[in-house]
């Protein structure tokens, strides 16, 4: 298996993107491809896109050294610093694909969250300390702007949209991870320290080991059904980041949620064809069972984590592997299914951009968590980082 994931990373998926899905005439990386794997027009450029792209393509330099990773990452770079960059320092939606034209001047939580994620992998490749600054100079004015001194947290957006999301606070906890990872500066954790109580205090439903996904803005359940809506690709996502939170701080409290999490996901969130359903309510029940390609990807790292830290089986990890290589990227080379019904009938016709980043960073564990157990095969407690 690692040997199909390598080759598939890097030569057949991540070099086909970096050349792709980039617009030689107007810079940037598109939101899509056809399932033919031409680019698609648009109107507006997304700034998740290119953050996204750029975490996607560091994270593969990092690991090669191939001059068309770090070309393609410094390509992301430069469209985002020098068309999305907002005045108050944090980073806009969207921009017209040729420089100069409109933007989407609309400064969202979750775009900020990847912003600084992939700044975190930036500097492991680019200037460092430009890098570094930069990400420090985002997360200073995302307090500014969108940090709740009441209720805790950060809006969702500057115009407080509602209802509020445990899902980018999810992504800003990653975020912070990377850029200690990056920078050994301790208060990257101490930030990050700070998403984990909100975790455990306000987004963990410890009743049903479930995670809440929609809020009101002072952070409590969501009113009506939207309060009791959950979606085991979260669930698997927080498994993954409390285990390597533990990893990093030695904080022990996130180690009882995160198994619970593992198992009620696997559990309820999980049908008979070994794949992750879109979503379901709070006591198990299946309200959307569709194949979404993203989930399958969160429960593959949540595996590997729970077989790094927990000692489970290696093989629980593998089995969602194959059924995603098996169901979603089928023998379509660099290209893939992104959703399908519970049949497994195909549900898109277009092959999203922003998708590098879970398959990048699912299958980059496979390979270190996998390389690390055939150099030392009892070692499941640490982390081979």
């Amino acid at each position: 298996m690692t040997d199909w994931v390598r080759a598939h990373l890097f030569h057949t998926m991540l070099p086909f993107w970096a050349r792709r899905a980039f617009d030689p005439d107007a810079g940037g990386f598109v939101s899509a491809l056809s399932q033919t794997g031409e680019r698609l027009p648009e109107d507006m450029r997304a700034c998740l896109v290119q953050s996204r792209c750029l975490y996607s393509f560091s994270h593969a330099a990092v690991l090669s050294g191939e001059g068309w990773a770090i070309e393609a990452a410094e390509r992301a770079y430069l469209c985002l610093v020098s068309r999305f960059r907002h005045r108050s320092g944090l980073w806009v939606t969207a921009a017209t694909p040729r420089e100069g034209g409109r933007r989407d001047e609309r400064l969202d939580f979750y775009d900020q969250a990847f912003m600084l994620f992939s700044l975190g992998w930036w500097a492991r490749i680019g200037d460092r300390n430009a890098a570094l600054t930069l990400a420090e100079e985002t997360f200073a004015a995302f307090e500014q702007e969108l940090g709740d001194r009441e209720a805790g947290g950060w809006r969702e957006d500057d115009a407080a949209r509602l209802p509020r999301r445990q899902n980018p606070h999810m992504h800003l906890l990653e975020a912070m991870h990377a850029l200690h990872e990056a920078s050994g500066e301790p208060v990257w954790l101490a930030r990050a320290e700070t998403i984990v109580t909100l975790f455990l205090s306000r987004f963990f439903d410890a009743e049903t080991a479930t995670v809440r996904e929609f809020l009101t803005a002072e952070l409590d359940p969501a009113p009506g059904e939207a309060g009791r809506l959950r979606e085991p690709g979260h669930a698997m996502e927080w498994v993954w980041l409390l285990l390597q939170h533990n990893r990093l701080t030695g904080n022990r409290s996130v180690l009882g949620p995160a198994h619970e999490l593992y198992r009620n996901a696997r559990r309820d969130g999980c049908d008979a064809s070994g794949h992750l359903v879109e979503v379901t309510s709070a006591e198990g029940r299946v309200l959307d069972g569709s194949h979404l390609l993203w989930p399958q990807t969160e429960a593959v790292k949540a595996a590997l984590a729970m077989h790094e830290f927990a000692g489970t089986p290696l093989g629980e990890a593998e089995a969602f592997l194959q059924s995603l290589r098996r169901v979603h990227l089928q023998d379509r080379g660099p290209l893939w299914i992104n959703r399908l019904t519970a049949q497994g009938a195909p549900l898109t016709e277009i092959v999203p951009t922003r998708l590098l980043y879970h398959l990048v960073l699912s299958l980059t564990e496979y390979l270190r968590v996998a390389s690390s157990q055939r150099e030392r095969p009892s070692a499941h407690g640490e982390s081979g980082r």
